[in-house]
Parts: structure tokens; sequence; C-alpha cells
């Protein structure tokens, strides 16, 4: 049986109240809303049929983002335009449908193929961006930025592929590869900066 059928891929953005969903409730929103939007889903065989849904790499959370990415299947070709419609209808306030395009089935699943991440940071009132550029800066002439994530510990100097700045707003693109990726606030905590600091949007993911 072909298991293939339409694939259509959805940028979203999540923001408000949904920056405290995680990955896995994500997921499953975003399954409920496909099964409530009546758009014609593939859904996987055996005894327990699934909604065929391919997520990209999870947002930790807090952050806010106007560039999440899913893939999912159609037993039928629709109008993006109108697919989009449906999903917004059924997505709660803070979980937005900003664009839908069919992709070839031949492409690899978006976390697989997912090799960096683009991130803006704002940071709140009262903080001294002036110091904190003069600090990033100090930070990177280092020859290891060495951080600790459940219990290990590894370089995060490698993994920053890109910075800049544009008037009081940090730019960073990250690695983010299943075998070596990077988060901004691991960053920022070595500057000593406290999340509530800071708002963390990721604006941007990178495929091969």
């Amino acid at each position: 049986m072909n298991e293939t059928k339409y694939r259509y891929r959805a940028v979203f953005s999540k923001n408000g109240d949904m920056r405290f969903i995680g990955h896995l409730d994500l997921q499953q929103l975003l399954e409920r809303a496909l099964r409530r939007s009546g758009l014609p889903l593939r859904y996987s065989q055996g005894f327990s049929p699934k909604v065929r849904l391919n997520l990209a790499s999870a947002l930790p959370l807090g952050f806010t983002s106007s560039a999440e990415m899913m893939d999912f299947w159609l037993e039928q070709p629709m109008e993006p335009s109108l697919i989009q419609q449906q999903l917004n209808s059924a997505l709660p306030t803070g979980i937005r449908i900003l664009s839908v395009t069919e992709v070839s089935n031949d492409f690899p699943s978006l976390q697989a193929s997912l090799k960096a991440a683009e991130y803006k940071v704002s940071f709140k009132a009262g903080v001294d961006v002036s110091a904190v550029c003069a600090n990033l800066e100090e930070l990177l002439n280092e020859p290891n930025l060495i951080v600790t994530r459940r219990n290990k510990q590894f370089d995060l100097k490698p993994l920053v592929e890109a910075l800049q700045w544009e008037e009081d707003k940090l730019y960073l693109r990250l690695s983010n590869r299943p075998e070596a990726s990077a988060r901004p606030d691991e960053l920022l905590a070595l500057l000593g900066l406290a999340p509530e600091q800071y708002d963390i949007q990721r604006i941007g993911l990178y495929y091969s």
C-alpha cells in the first residue's frame, strides 16, 4: 500500500501562554487540531492509527517562535491557503499557521535534516546592553566555552555559527544538529544573565 500520499509543510508561530507548552504537549495539541480541522488526513497503518505528523526541533520552554515547522500528510491534494485557514480555525490562541507548502516525499524528516537555528534575544529594562556586548566579545575570545547539560560537559564555542547586533537586539545562529546542538540561554548564562532579564524568540530553522 502506498504510504506517501501528499506531504505538506507548515510554518507556525508559538507565542503568549503557548510558550510554556512542552514539545510532547505541543505535538498532542497539533494532532488534535489536525483531527478537528476536517482535512483529509493520512493516518499510520496498524491497530492504532495515528495522524502522520513530523515536527522539527523542540523549542525550549519559555521561548517564543515565528519559525516552527511541522510536516503532515493528506489523502488528497488541497490548496495550501485552504489548509492554512482550516488549521488556524482549529488551533488555540498563541499558535498560528503562517504558511503551508506542498513538499516532496523524498525530503528527509525535519529533525534529521535540521542543521541550525537562529534566535533573537531582546533584553529587559535595566540590562546594560553595551556591557553585555562587551562581555560577550570577551567571552568569545576564550578558547572554550564549557557548559553542563544533563550532567555532561561540552564546548559551546564551536556551535556558535554566527552572531550580530542590531541596535539592542542580539541575533544568534547556533548549531542544532542531533549530535551537536546549542541553546542561546546557555550562552547568556555564561555572561551571568538570568532568564528574567531577556526574551528569546526563534526566528529561523535551517536545513540541509
